[in-house]
């Protein structure tokens, strides 16, 4: 069953990797598609970085993790910007931790 599951995201991780290169022909990528591609380096660092800032082990945490990161989702939310988000979760863990 692991080399199943070790396959399987291997060949996503592939697939994923190479519609770029495949999808590159003179027309223009349909709507959907184009969403598609511009959301999918937020929702993988999300799906990263959200398990280990809310439950690293399992449980609950309690320290400048959580608020940073509701900060951040505000601040991206709000300004529409990732750039943005990163540095209020930067400077919100730095302030937070010296609190």
């Amino acid at each position: 069953m692991t080399w199943v599951a070790i396959v399987s995201c291997a060949v996503v991780t592939y697939l994923v990797r190479s519609l770029p290169f495949a999808v590159t022909f003179r027309g223009r990528l349909p709507d959907a598609a184009s969403r598609y591609l511009e959301a999918l380096p937020v929702a993988i660092i999300a799906a990263l970085v959200g398990p280990a800032v809310v439950a690293p082990a399992g449980a609950l945490t309690s320290g400048a993790e959580p608020l940073a990161a509701a900060l951040v989702i505000a601040t991206v939310a709000w300004r529409r910007s990732l750039l943005a988000g990163v540095i209020v979760g930067v400077v919100a863990v730095a302030v937070l931790r010296m609190l």
